[in-house]
């Protein structure tokens, strides 16, 4: 009698579910999740959240929405309260005062020559914290007089905050490329990574000055087209009977331009072009057609006339004759001179 193996397949178990509203702290900041507790958020609304820093407003950018827990980061923590209007207008007010906060904190690194540059300054909506922002290339500063000093002069509670380059550019914004304001300063709220073989796949220039951004690190937009191109090496590849080895490098496949529609495809060995022949030299011209120069003579001979051959008798007259006015003034006067006598 043969016995049977009976598995049971238990059904999964539905995933938690939570209520959790998105906010952003910044224009393009990280999308946050909060539980929105009781109260009714629409987009574009102001609540009061708990941070490390203190309570702090975010905007609403995601309604009331339902989520499963095991793909929130940490515990989903409820607000604190919604803005009031009190609210809004005292963050108005500090946020007016941010410019001058910002130049008082340059100007006293200027001061203490210190190696860093402000980058921004940050009130909470009640001003309780003053958050500044700086980068620099040390990895340690001694910033303990610095944060007295502007505590006592703005009478709050100063942090200081070290960003890298990208962080400082999505603060900072400006002009990309492209004559538009900056991807990290307007919708990329989180940066991925982007690396030198996206520029090798998309046939670029490795010329860190066309892929490099204001950051001073390659551009994020290069990431935005790199899976068209590595899809269109791949088909490329499979079509022509290849292993559609994409961006490994066993293809023969040595590059494709998606916007024309073009496939680089590499020689096999034996049939390359070749070589362009060497020019032709210019042509010797007869000796008739140009004249050989006259060799140059030396200034003494252009300038010195050719002396004549004169007579004996003339030599001997001007030896023998007058000698000119200036020489015999020049020895009379020679001869009426009186030397001094010695004592």
């Amino acid at each position: 009698m043969t016995h049977k193996e009976v598995i049971v397949v238990a059904a999964d178990a539905p995933a938690a579910m939570a209520r959790a509203i998105g906010v952003r702290f910044r224009r393009a900041g990280r999308l946050y999740y909060f539980d929105p507790a009781d109260a009714d958020l629409a987009l574009g609304d102001y609540a009061i959240v708990e941070t490390p820093r203190g309570l702090t407003a975010a905007r609403v950018v995601m309604p009331a929405t339902e989520l499963d827990l095991n793909d929130l980061r940490g515990e989903l923590k409820p607000i604190v309260r919604r803005a009031t209007d009190d609210d809004l207008s005292s963050m108005t007010n500090y946020r007016e005062q941010e410019v001058e906060a910002e130049r008082a904190f340059a100007r006293a690194i200027m001061e203490k020559r210190l190696p860093m540059q402000a980058v921004k300054a940050e009130y909470t909506f009640d001003g309780a914290t003053l958050t500044l922002h700086f980068s620099s290339r040390e990895a340690r500063l001694e910033l303990g007089e610095l944060v007295t000093e502007m505590a006592s002069r703005f009478r709050t509670r100063v942090e200081l905050r070290q960003v890298g380059p990208r962080e400082r550019a999505a603060m900072r914004t400006g002009m990309g490329r492209c004559g538009r304001e900056l991807c990290c300063a307007t919708f990329l709220s989180e940066l991925d990574t982007v690396s030198l073989r996206m520029a090798k796949d998309q046939n670029l220039p490795l010329n860190p000055d066309k892929i490099s951004g204001a950051c001073g690190r390659l551009l994020c937009c290069l990431q935005y087209e790199h899976d068209g191109y590595v899809q269109d090496k791949l088909a490329a590849e499979q079509a022509q009977g290849g292993g559609g080895c994409a961006t490994s490098g066993a293809c023969d496949s040595c590059g494709v331009h998606e916007l024309k529609d073009v496939l680089g495809q590499a020689v096999a060995p034996g049939h390359e072009p070749e070589p362009p022949a060497d020019p032709p030299e210019p042509t010797q011209t007869h000796a008739t057609e140009r004249a050989e120069p006259e060799p140059r003579r030396s200034r003494r001979s252009q300038t010195a006339p050719a002396k004549r051959p004169e007579a004996a008798s003339d030599q001997e007259t001007k030896r023998s004759g007058p000698q000119p006015r200036r020489r015999r003034r020049r020895r009379r006067r020679g001869r009426t001179r009186q030397r001094p006598q010695g004592n």
